[in-house]
């Protein structure tokens, strides 16, 4: 540690950072990114429900495991107060983060010291707990960091970029991990330890390599200059933990931009907190869907979605603001859960549905996606969610980027960058805590559903209702959230009504001016007099 500490004051902090040095910086951020997503494929998905499944978790004990990540976030306080009294902020990102993803490591090796039940839940919760209270430390340096390092005027664009590499690994990483985990399955046995031990060893084997494949992504950036913060340490910052809670959580609040924006936040983060692990379990367990299908859907099709939007969303930031993106993305996420009410085991597969999906699919992989006996039009309605919330989330995720990192440009910025993580964090944690334990007392309507027609409608989709309507509570915000320098977003619909009807209006009659539709004969006048083409 002592070693650590010698280089990282041996390269004094940079003033500024320009042209090949920062084109160099920022191409590294992005490798470590790259890293990054698959630490992140590796760590989540359907191999992480599966995992929990197996050593005793139920619907509480998954809303819990989606509310810890946010619980966490109380350590951008520490982390914040530190910033705010040494300056320090490479230094503390990179040893808490390194940490942070190594303790996958420790929950890989749970299975092989503690039986399943409470006891393990309890272990594999506690580890989590850790480490993301570790992660939420290392997050405020990184983001004054990078809000030093990467100038205002081409972030939009530079995060955009940097998200549509790191998403083309992430596909590929999720292909592969599924395909493994599919062949590692027994599916005519339950999903118990003592039946699908196969499948367990490759998990905790996934959870090891994703752990290092972490830590890299942390590591690289050893290599990237520090900068000097705008504002000089403030070793005077002390007081009661009272005095500090006041200074770092009730004076920001005093802010109205900053007050809207992270009562927004508390509410979009509650929504993915509430359904979270839900729409996973109704895909596996509800619908049927192979571990292929089911990562496909929520870390491929998705982001393949978001992928192809992100660029767009970064130039309508750029262009229009944060606020418009921010509700027409948030629109976006509440169309997102409408197809999901839709989708049942019931619903007729016409023939030659499923060979026309793998034929579609064949183009990213040549395996499968779905088996011959799937309920391929609930897929297909699925696949529909994902592609809206794909694309929405991805606007909704950089325009609070682009809020975060203004928030990190002003007087007090860790103060606000903390600030605004924890109190959106409550959100969060409500939504895993009040998710899980509303999910959990109706379980009743696993086995007892609602019927109406072929749709069959049970605790899972009850979340996703309270989900659908919060979003929708949650534009309130937005409405009176101030952006100086955004247009109103009225401006921004009418752009991007324009454009869809120029494009689909210009492809769509093409063929027919092709034939001289709505031309006179030759040589015949229009109304202007002019002789006609």
């Amino acid at each position: 540690m002592s070693r650590w500490r010698r280089q990282y004051y041996e390269v004094l902090p940079a003033l500024s950072v320009r042209r090949g040095a920062l084109r160099q910086s920022l191409r590294q951020i992005t490798v470590a990114w790259m890293f990054g997503v698959a630490w992140i494929s590796c760590t989540s998905g359907d191999q992480v429900r599966a995992f929990a499944k197996m050593l005793g978790f139920n619907d509480f004990a998954f809303g819990l495991l989606g509310a810890l990540p946010f619980l966490a976030t109380l350590g951008q306080l520490y982390a914040s107060i530190l910033i705010e009294r040494t300056g320090w902020r490479k230094f503390p990102f990179i040893l808490w983060g390194t940490v942070h993803r190594l303790l996958w490591l420790a929950v890989a090796a749970v299975p092989l010291l503690v039986r399943p039940g409470w006891g393990a839940v309890a272990v594999v919760l506690g580890i989590l707990a850790v480490s993301h209270f570790l992660g939420a430390m290392a997050t405020p340096g990184w983001i004054m960091w990078m809000s030093d390092l990467i100038p205002r005027r081409i972030r939009g664009r530079y995060f955009a970029r940097r998200v549509l590499w790191a998403q083309r690994v992430q596909i590929v990483v999720v292909i592969l991990l599924s395909l493994a985990l599919d062949a590692a399955t027994v599916r005519s046995s339950p999903e118990t330890l003592a039946s699908q031990g196969r499948l367990m060893a490759v998990i905790c084997a996934i959870f090891a390599v994703g752990a290092l494949l972490g830590a890299v992504d942390i590591l690289l950036f050893w290599r990237i200059r520090e900068m000097v913060g705008q504002e000089p340490p403030r070793p005077s910052a002390t007081g009661t933990l009272r005095a500090t809670l006041r200074e770092l959580l009730v004076e920001p609040l005093s802010d109205r931009v900053f007050r809207n924006y992270v009562c927004y936040g508390a509410t979009i983060t509650f929504t993915a907190t509430f359904g979270g692990w839900y729409f996973w379990r109704y895909s596996t367990e509800g619908l049927g869907f192979s571990k292929l299908g089911t990562n496909c859907l929520f870390m491929v099709i998705g982001p393949l979605a978001g992928n192809l939007a992100i660029r767009g969303w970064g130039a309508l930031q750029d262009r229009w603001g944060r606020r418009p993106v921010l509700v027409v993305a948030t629109i976006g996420t509440c169309l997102s859960v409408l197809p999901w009410f839709f989708t049942s085991r019931s619903l007729p597969n016409p023939p030659g549905l499923i060979r026309a999906v793998n034929g579609l699919w064949s183009g990213v992989s040549s395996c499968p996606l779905l088996a011959p006996d799937a309920p391929a039009s609930a897929y297909l309605l699925a696949a529909l969610g994902c592609v809206l919330g794909g694309i929405s989330w991805g606007g909704v995720g950089l325009a609070q980027t682009g809020v975060t990192l203004q928030f990190a440009d002003g007087h007090g910025r860790s103060k606000y960058v903390a600030a605004s993580a924890v109190l959106i964090s409550i959100g969060g944690t409500l939504g895993g805590l009040s998710g899980g334990a509303m999910v959990q007392s109706l379980e009743f309507l696993r086995a007892h559903p609602i019927v109406l027609g072929p749709f069959q409608w049970n605790h899972w989709h009850a979340a996703f209702a309270v989900s659908l309507v919060v979003r929708l509570a949650s534009l309130g915000w937005l409405a009176h959230m101030p952006d100086p320098g955004a247009q109103p977003v009225r401006y921004m619909l009418r752009y991007l009504t324009a454009n869809v009807s120029n494009a689909v209006s210009g492809r769509l009659f093409y063929p027919l001016r092709i034939f001289g539709w709505g031309r006179g004969p030759a040589g015949e006048s229009d109304d202007s007099g002019e002789q006609s083409p």
